[in-house]
C-alpha cells in the first residue's frame, strides 16, 4: 500500500512569493518594535546602528525620517531611507480606502474590497455562486464558502491551522484600531 503523503523537500529562494505574507508581518513586527522617537533615537546613536546594522544606509548619519501619512501622523521616526521605505509597504501601500484595514499585499487588498465592499460579491453569493478567492494567487481556486476555501488552504496550501483567518476582513491592523493607537504610544513611551 503506498502512503498517503510523502514529504518532499521544496528549494524556494527567500524572495519566493511564497514568504511574502510571512516577511510582511515579520518586518512589521520588527519595525514596529526597533524604530524609536527621534529624541531617543540619537541620545544613544553608536547602540542603534549595532542593533539596527541592516536598516541603516551606507554614509553620514542624517535626521530621522518622518512618517506623516495616516495613521502614524508624525509618530513614527526611521532611521533611514531603507527602514522607511519597509514601513511605507507594508502600513500604507495597501490600505483599503473606504475602512482603512491595512493589507499584506495587492492581492490580498482586492481579495478584501472584493468580499466585504462588494455588493455584487454579496449578490453572488446569495445566489450561491462560488466567489470566495483563493489566498494565493497562483491558485485559480474559487469556493462557495469561506470554510471551504480554509480547508483548501490548509490541504493543498499546507496553511498552518493556527493562521489568522481574518486577515481577508480585518487586514494586519486597521488604521482606526486600538491596536495603532497603542503602536503610536509606544513610540511616544520608547
Amino acid at each position: 500500500m503506498a502512503p498517503l503523503y510523502v514529504p518532499a523537500k521544496r528549494r524556494l529562494t527567500a524572495s519566493d512569493p511564497f514568504f511574502d505574507l510571512g516577511n510582511a508581518e515579520a518586518s512589521v513586527h520588527y519595525i514596529e518594535r526597533r524604530c524609536v522617537p527621534h529624541a531617543q533615537a540619537w541620545e544613544s546613536t553608536e547602540s542603534l546602528i549595532n542593533i539596527d546594522d541592516w536598516l541603516f544606509d551606507a554614509g553620514a548619519l542624517h535626521d530621522p525620517i518622518i512618517c506623516h501619512d495616516p495613521p502614524c501622523h508624525g509618530s513614527a521616526h526611521f532611521p533611514s531611507t531603507l527602514a522607511y521605505e519597509r514601513h511605507y509597504d507594508q502600513a500604507h501601500r495597501n490600505v483599503c480606502s473606504v475602512c482603512r484595514a491595512i493589507l499584506p499585499s495587492a492581492h490580498w487588498l482586492d481579495l478584501h474590497i472584493q468580499e466585504h465592499h462588494d455588493a455584487f460579491f454579496s449578490a453572488r453569493v446569495a445566489r450561491g455562486e462560488k466567489a470566495f478567492a483563493c489566498f494565493l494567487p497562483a491558485c485559480t481556486r474559487v469556493f462557495s464558502r469561506p470554510q471551504k476555501r480554509k480547508l483548501h488552504m490548509i490541504d493543498k496550501h499546507h496553511f498552518a491551522r493556527s493562521f489568522n483567518w481574518s486577515l481577508v476582513r480585518s487586514g494586519l491592523r486597521s488604521a482606526n484600531s486600538a491596536d495603532v493607537d497603542r503602536l503610536a504610544s509606544a513610540f511616544q513611551r520608547s
